[in-house]
């Protein structure tokens, strides 16, 4: 299994295109996003975190929630209830439902935890239906790994997820003295200090739901210090690689020194991400390390200067070389639920293929121009706005590393998440954080 993916094999570079973002909701409750159809054929209960609220800032619940729309029409037999409710809400809940093997329909499913859902019987594979399907060899290279065990795949990729690139406010470093975002981490603290002064803070983060520090900061780092067959090694659980290494504390180490060095802002651990994202649109911070999904929130979020200030990076190298990897992958499918046999069974399945496959990379390419696992040709990148050229223009340049929380197990993952909020907290040390990940990784067979 390939897991360092050239990002040039993946984004737009002449014929090819990029398409499919992940996002963080925003919303607490869940809520019945659409019920449509006749209500005299098949229903089918579909759950997931894309809200109707949220479609302006969220390219890929645009996308998604666009190819739904497009399916009622084209079944008006089928009842589509859909189950829409924030990422956190949706994550607790859907381990819950599998917990007691009561999931719905359709739903969505993480890569770190398909070997729970596997195990347990909570999942249907798809290849009967992937074998047949028109576009099967339109996916990207290792698009389904995280979805596959022993041969058999669980689930249909809905977005390739970029969760770690900088966004900054290039008038806003340019005015304590930086061109453009600090290629050192003493500049950034030195940066971090200056900001202060000015009542904002050099990078924002909303870790509250816990995942935003991991996905998007620590992926990066961890990779900076350990590489990339370090974190093979732990996903394959080989036994060569353990937290407790040193390169791997250390990297525990410089994110908790973005705390300790106040350049973050206070409240990281009580806020979500995407109201970390909307400091930074707000001028409240003058950077912001986050996914591709924030393309489009600071396109909704910011005013029109913000927005033309707005630049990306990359987190710094630790030898001082150029940085030529940030964390990328795809890790969310939408699943089958085991349990349907039948005429519901094919229609679950087609809908899935229907919303989540090639038509909908192509409707995000060419709407949103976003990459996805599909790959869409004859894509003008020169009609979407600048912030998406330069993102497209930076990610194309790089490679991608694991998002530890798409495809590491899901118990270590939780385990590291909520102990990382202690880490910056200054309540847990670098060193007694990576022993307790390393006691749940110890538990894996």
């Amino acid at each position: 299994m390939k897991r360092k993916m050239k990002a040039a094999a993946l984004l737009m570079a002449g014929i090819l295109t990029v398409t499919g973002l992940t996002a963080c909701g925003g919303g607490d409750d869940a809520k019945a996003e659409g019920k449509k159809g006749t209500g005299d054929g098949i229903e089918l209960t579909v759950s997931h975190y894309y809200l109707q609220e949220e479609r302006e800032s969220n390219a890929v619940g645009d996308s998604y929630l666009a190819m739904v729309e497009q399916y009622e029409k084209d079944h008006p037999d089928i009842t589509v209830t859909q189950q829409a409710m924030s990422q956190s809400d949706y994550s607790t809940k859907i381990q819950a439902q599998a917990a007691v093997n009561e999931v719905p329909d359709v739903f969505m499913v993480k890569g770190s935890w398909v070997d729970n859902f596997v195990e347990n019987g909570i999942v249907a594979p798809i290849n009967e239906y992937l074998d047949k399907y028109e576009y099967k060899d339109n996916f990207r290279e290792g698009v389904f790994d995280a979805a596959t065990r022993d041969g058999q795949i669980y689930g249909m990729p809905n977005q390739m997820s970029i969760t770690s690139v900088v966004y900054y406010n290039e008038a806003l470093w340019k005015s304590i003295g930086y061109d453009s975002f600090p290629d050192n981490w003493d500049d950034i603290y030195a940066a971090a200090e200056k900001f202060q002064e000015q009542g904002i803070s050099a990078i924002a983060l909303g870790n509250s739901e816990k995942w935003a520090a991991e996905s998007c900061i620590l992926s990066t780092l961890g990779d900076r210090f350990t590489g990339t067959d370090w974190t093979n090694s732990i996903i394959d659980n080989s036994g060569t690689a353990k937290f407790t290494d040193d390169s791997f504390v250390s990297a525990l180490e410089r994110l908790q020194t973005l705390a300790t060095k106040n350049v973050l802002n206070p409240d990281f651990n009580t806020i979500t991400e995407t109201q970390g994202v909307e400091y930074y649109s707000q001028g409240r911070a003058a950077a912001v390390v986050s996914g591709h999904w924030s393309v489009a929130a600071i396109e909704s979020f910011a005013d029109e200067e913000t927005i033309k200030n707005t630049k990306v990076a990359v987190l710094p190298s630790e030898d001082g070389s150029k940085p030529e990897s940030i964390s990328g992958g795809c890790g969310w499918y939408f699943a089958v639920n085991k349990n349907l046999t039948g005429e519901k069974l094919d229609a679950a399945m087609d809908f899935i293929f229907s919303t989540t496959g090639y038509e909908m990379c192509e409707y995000a390419a060419k709407e949103h121009g976003l990459m996805g696992a599909g790959l869409v040709e004859d894509v003008d990148v020169s009609a979407f706005p600048q912030l998406t050229q330069d993102f497209i223009a930076l990610t194309n340049e790089l490679n991608f590393t694991p998002v530890y929380d798409l495809v590491m197990d899901g118990a270590v993952i939780e385990v590291m998440n909520t102990g990382i909020q202690d880490l910056l907290n200054g309540s847990k040390e670098p060193k007694d954080l990576a022993a307790e990940i390393q006691a749940e990784q110890d538990k894996l067979k």
